[in-house]
């Protein structure tokens, strides 16, 4: 089941970077946009803190270093998409701030560096959720080094970890959910569904779309997106004013992604193979959604209004699904599951003896 959610998130993940530019046209794209943005990458980092390891084997080096070459090299190829398309050579950011969409890969890593450290602590879970809540009291903790979202997203990262690890959904009412349990799953989802049509045609009142994306400090935050009319000046205020929201933000993505994993299905089919290749549409759906912005295609679907966002629906979808092929993985593995013999000792039965 946990491939099968893999692909309904990566799903997620293209239709709201295809509607993004054009969210605020229409309330269906904003709430569209607002929805999905409530929890998506939150649950994606669940689910890849539910397979790792708080420990230095040899594996989970692997892993991580092999995330961070995989960054490395995706920045050089959109300095050079930048540089040939655009003209613009290497920023004073580069490598400090990462590149669109690869803030993912940093802040995967940097949670598996840091993991083994936290879960040692008595409640690792609430230590990452404070973590979560200071991250937006300094402006200085911001996208270098995807910092921010790092912070925030640690608590989900940490409850994976603990799920696999501490049993906390073994059991009937998870593995192999009832029908009641899907139901009060799916009216979680619909009453947030709700929620969200009726604050998208109030979107000039507050901005939620800048809250979610969890990269900015809580003074600009309320300065750029107050709530409301609710912006207050002094920083007691803003400090618990950012972190309640922010911490109300936190438990409304919990509640989905669980939602979500109840309603998955559990058996074995074709999008559980194409689960497992997330990595691949995850990093080169970029460059296809890039291609679209720079040529206009997604601003001419979004002149059609709801319809034209229901076509970019449709076009995130057959992106998603030609991206999951195997041809892709043949042809694209050098770059993105590059392999690192040089790095390692052959043998892992060597590093175990020293």
């Amino acid at each position: 089941m946990w491939d099968n959610a893999r692909f309904v998130l990566i799903l997620l993940v293209v239709v709201a970077h295809m509607v993004s530019t054009v969210r605020t046209q229409t309330s269906f794209g904003y709430g569209l946009y607002v929805f999905i943005y409530l929890f998506h990458m939150p649950a994606m980092i669940g689910l890849a803190g539910l397979f790792s390891k708080a420990d230095a084997t040899t594996k989970t080096v692997r892993s991580t270093a092999q995330l961070l070459i995989t960054w490395l090299s995706w920045e050089v190829i959109w300095a050079l998409i930048h540089f040939f398309v655009n003209g613009q050579g290497l920023s004073k950011n580069w490598l400090v701030a990462p590149a669109w969409s690869l803030w993912f890969l940093v802040t995967l890593a940097t949670m598996r560096i840091l993991l083994p450290y936290i879960v040692r602590l008595r409640h690792p879970l609430l230590f990452s959720i404070v973590l979560a809540l200071v991250a937006g009291l300094s402006p200085a903790i911001g996208t270098q080094f995807s910092a921010s979202r790092t912070l925030c997203f640690m608590p989900f990262f940490v409850a994976g970890w603990l799920v696999t690890n501490r049993g906390w959904l073994r059991g009937q009412w998870f593995e192999r959910p009832d029908r009641s349990t899907r139901l009060i799953a799916a009216g979680l989802l619909g009453v947030v569904a709700l929620a969200v049509a009726v604050l998208a045609p109030l979107r000039d009142l507050w901005r939620i779309d800048t809250w979610i994306v969890w990269r900015d400090d809580y003074a600009w935050l309320f300065a750029d997106a107050p709530i409301m009319g609710w912006a207050p000046s002094e920083w007691w205020a803003i400090a618990l004013g950012g972190a309640g929201v922010r911490l109300a933000l936190i438990v409304v993505a919990a509640a989905m992604t669980l939602a979500l994993l109840l309603l998955v299905p559990r058996g074995h089919s074709v999008i559980t193979v194409w689960g497992t290749r997330t990595l691949y549409v995850y990093l080169l759906h970029g460059l296809i959604v890039q291609l679209l912005r720079g040529t206009g295609a997604v601003a001419w679907f979004g002149e059609f209004g709801d319809a034209g966002v229901l076509m970019l629906i449709g076009l995130g979808i057959a992106v998603t699904l030609v991206l999951s092929m195997s041809w892709v993985t043949k042809v694209f593995w050098p770059v993105i599951e590059p392999k690192l013999p040089v790095l390692f000792e052959k043998d892992p039965a060597a590093i175990a003896s020293k």
